[in-house]
């Protein structure tokens, strides 16, 4: 297959350092970054080093192999196959194509690959081709594919026409859905301070999403159909007596209730049945939400002060640092006036802590889900609900699962009493773990979560303990079977060694020949 030529545009582009316009005279492609080079080297310069933003081995970090519970948690979804620290933007292309969770198989036909299970919207956070794509194919068609459709289209990682129209420093929505989303609770991009709205770019991809097939799988938001704090308040819904508007935010609980409204789930969870949440990575919410309390006496702020910050180059001009990373020497004047620099680390490992406490101790979130889910498993087993521990496959196991849920008969009442409990605690779990830097950005909020989910794990083991009792007595949960990626992985109905070998054939036969991407 040839590969197809990129969307070219011939532009004339402002520069930031002299004030005047130069102009391309041939037709140059500014969805690649490296074209805005000449324009505005400053920020070029500090973008690329976002390839620093890398463990020292050079490697991805293994969070499955470093955390095995994840596996569990997520068994029957794509992350329980492979799941790795976040590093620099400039890994966005690398990492989406080389991970285990997209692509291969390589057979398949019409646009649908064969075995694939990731919608095209995946490639959403990843190059700013998409917002190329949406405008030369529309955005229903672009998101009603799979992931592999486009790939032969995408070559450029995170960058300038993410965040800026083309060729300019104006910064811009690209994303549609995301734009849609502000409108929808009364914060249109143009409306808003230039730091909201470098904030709302943010948004695009640091937000907590999801996508149904109701609407040609197009990227939404879960609070993108109301105005939180004004017009909807869920605890009517959960019956919540609190008067602390917790249901009417952006917070996990509002979310939550929505999900559970709609009948909402990412997937059935392969050991135990529970129908699941994946939650993404919801800075967003968790800068706008629940903060603003704490934050009345100071400056205006958003993702930008903190990832962006203002510098000057040789000459004295001054431009936003575009590594996106956090340096505590490089914070505005503003804020080393109250904070010292040198203490941040200090602060942030303390809190972090705090939530690793929460999550990894004997009692914590982490190591009592995984004893959840094998619990319910157990649980249906005794009933002759067969899955995985029966060499079931993952599609059969989960199958089962839902067909005994909707049967009418107790056993469908109590499990889904108990699978619910485990949805509604992965949930509060997932919204503080897999939110990026929530230790410095709303560590109160963490802390809450994780103490919510822990909580409700309570009444869930306790459910799960009763329901062994009357089912299944002489059951004994071992918790040392489920210690290690490398044993947890095959209990979740995956063969590593298979995935890894499938991967490897998809890039040579399918990326290395077909697709433009440079891998990393």
């Amino acid at each position: 297959m040839m590969k197809l030529k990129k969307l070219s545009i011939a532009i004339m582009v402002s520069t930031l350092f002299t004030g005047s316009a130069f102009a391309i005279d041939k037709e140059v492609d500014l969805y690649n970054s490296d074209n805005w080079q000449q324009a505005f080297p400053e920020q070029y310069k500090t973008w690329a080093q976002t390839e620093q933003t890398n463990p020292e081995s050079g490697s991805p970090v293994d969070l499955l192999a470093a955390n095995p519970n994840l596996v569990s948690a997520w068994a029957g979804y794509g992350f329980a196959k492979d799941y790795n620290r976040a590093r620099g933007h400039h890994y966005a292309m690398t990492d989406i194509v080389e991970t285990l969770r997209t692509g291969h198989p390589v057979v398949g036909h019409d646009g649908n690959v064969v075995g694939e299970a990731m919608a095209a919207s995946c490639w959403s956070c990843k190059t700013p081709d998409v917002a190329r794509m949406y405008d030369k194919v529309g955005e229903d068609n672009f998101s009603n594919n799979n992931w592999s459709t486009w790939g032969h289209e995408m070559s450029n990682t995170i960058g300038c026409a993410d965040c800026h129209q083309l060729g300019s420093a104006e910064i811009r929505m690209s994303r549609p859905y995301a734009e849609r989303a502000m409108q929808a609770i009364g914060k249109d991009f143009a409306e808003q301070t230039s730091t909201m709205q470098a904030s709302q770019t943010c948004a695009q991809c640091h937000v907590e999403y999801y996508f149904d097939g109701k609407d040609n799988k197009k990227v939404r938001y879960p609070w993108d159909h109301w105005v939180p704090g004004v017009k909807t308040d869920y605890k009517e819904v959960v019956n919540y007596k609190g008067s602390d508007g917790l249901y009417e935010g952006f917070a996990a609980e509002a979310q939550l209730a929505y999900f559970d409204q709609i009948g909402f789930k990412d997937w059935t969870n392969a050991i135990s049945g529970v129908p699941s949440i994946k939650a993404q990575h919801p800075e967003f919410e968790n800068m706008m939400d629940r903060t603003d309390h704490a934050m009345s006496s100071h400056m205006e702020f958003g993702c930008t002060t903190c990832h962006m910050p203002k510098t000057e180059n040789s000459k004295g001009v001054e431009y936003s640092n575009h590594k996106v990373t956090f340096d505590a020497k490089k914070l505005p004047e503003s804020c080393v006036g109250c904070h010292d620099g040198s203490d941040f680390k200090e602060i942030f490992d303390e809190r972090k802590a705090e939530i690793n406490k929460l999550r990894f101790e004997a009692d914590g979130t982490d190591p009592r889900l995984t004893e959840a889910h094998f619990k319910a498993q157990a649980i249906w087993a005794a009933n002759g609900i067969k899955g995985l521990e029966a060499d079931k496959s993952i599609a059969q196991a989960k199958s089962n699962y839902e067909a005994a849920l909707k049967a009418n008969t107790p056993l469908a009442k109590e499990m889904d009493s108990l699978l619910t409990k485990i949805r509604h605690a992965q949930w509060f779990w997932d919204s503080a773990t897999a939110s990026h830097g929530i230790h410095a950005h709303n560590p109160t909020e963490a802390v809450r979560l994780l103490e919510k989910s822990n909580a409700i794990l309570d009444e869930a083991l306790n459910e799960a303990n009763a329901l062994l009792t009357k089912y299944a007595p002489k059951y004994k949960y071992d918790a040392t079977k489920y210690n290690t990626k490398a044993k947890v992985q095959p209990l979740a109905g995956l063969d590593l060694d298979a995935m890894k070998t499938s991967k490897e054939e998809f890039i040579k036969e399918r990326v290395e020949k077909d697709w433009p991407a440079e891998l990393r």
